[in-house]
């Protein structure tokens, strides 16, 4: 054993050379060998017809069998090999064998490599629509919870509508485009962020923005009293007259400190419909107030009213 020792000591470097150049020629010898070797590369369809537009998702790769020298086939792996057709005659939905189509992969020729077949897959459908464009309106998904005392007042996207472009059976499918969620506590305070939008289909849509920017106000809750509403009544037959009494109603509303105090009493309504609230019999109804959405009633004073009818008198 010592001796083994000694002599690799004395002799490891010719050794190594020795092996190294072994090792070269086996490399040599080895990558000068046909093989061939099934390889995955990526596939589109990068031009149609224009005014037409491809309707569902292709395939992203094929499987190819291909053919070369060992240092070729080690070699393509530094280069990017694809599977690109160029259609610029199709104008409608068509299956296609992709093995008619060799041609079409790109790669080094100078390496000296062949596609032997397409393997997978050998056939592809192509769905082919008219391409349109169309203002789509925006849906912000939202959960915004202010703190006590205050109010989430509006959401308010920057824009309303966004484009969206594509297939158009399916465009003109789409009813609205969402944002991404949003969900916030605890807030006194307006604020603003922005959202990407959820796109149904990306592989063959495009939402132009595909982010907006949305405007939160929150304003602080405020109750205000309002007196003097008026009892209005409609719907009375042409042969009575008709009173309410009492003939105003105090109304306490509250909202927003913005809507609120910008709200006047001539923007609610005490209404009651003859033809479609009266009992016969009956003479104390409730008196119901109807308000824009921004405002919220909180009590109303009286309850109720008595309507009050009398007959007219027979002039013939």
């Amino acid at each position: 054993m010592n001796r083994l020792i000694t002599f690799l000591k004395k002799n490891y470097k010719p050794l190594l050379i020795s092996f190294f150049l072994a090792l070269l020629l086996w490399i040599a010898v080895v990558t000068n060998k046909q093989y061939m070797r099934k390889i995955e590369v990526p596939f589109k369809v990068s031009r149609i017809a224009a005014g037409f537009v491809i309707s569902e998702p292709l395939p992203h790769k094929v499987v190819l069998e291909v053919s070369g020298r060992g240092r070729a086939l080690f070699g393509l792996q530094f280069y990017s090999p694809s599977f690109e057709l160029e259609l610029p005659e199709l104008k409608k939905s068509t299956v296609i064998k992709l093995n008619d189509y060799q041609n079409r992969f790109d790669f080094p020729r100078n390496l000296g490599i062949k596609l032997i077949e397409i393997i997978e897959p050998q056939t592809v459908s192509i769905k082919i629509d008219r391409l349109t464009e169309e203002e789509k309106p925006v849906s912000i998904q939202a959960k915004i919870k202010p703190m006590p005392g205050y109010i989430l007042n509006e959401i308010k996207p920057e824009r309303p509508t966004v484009m969206v472009t594509g297939p158009l059976n399916l465009v003109r499918s789409i009813k609205t485009i969402h944002s991404d969620s949003i969900s916030k506590t605890d807030l006194k305070y307006p604020f603003s962020v922005n959202l990407d939008l959820h796109n149904p289909n990306p592989e063959v849509l495009s939402i132009e923005p595909n982010e907006i920017k949305v405007n939160f106000e929150i304003s602080q809750l405020v109750e205000r009293t309002l007196y003097n509403i008026p009892i209005q009544l409609t719907g009375i037959p042409a042969n009575f007259t008709a009173k309410a009494i009492p003939s105003n109603a105090t109304i306490r509303i509250k909202g927003s400190e913005t809507n609120v105090t910008a709200f006047n009493a001539e923007q609610a309504t005490a209404l009651f419909n003859f033809k479609t609230s009266y009992e016969n019999g009956k003479t104390l109804y409730p008196i119901k107030v109807e308000l824009p959405p921004e405002v919220k009633l909180i009590d109303i004073s009286p309850k109720t009213f008595r309507l009050q009818l009398t007959r007219k008198e027979n002039t013939n």
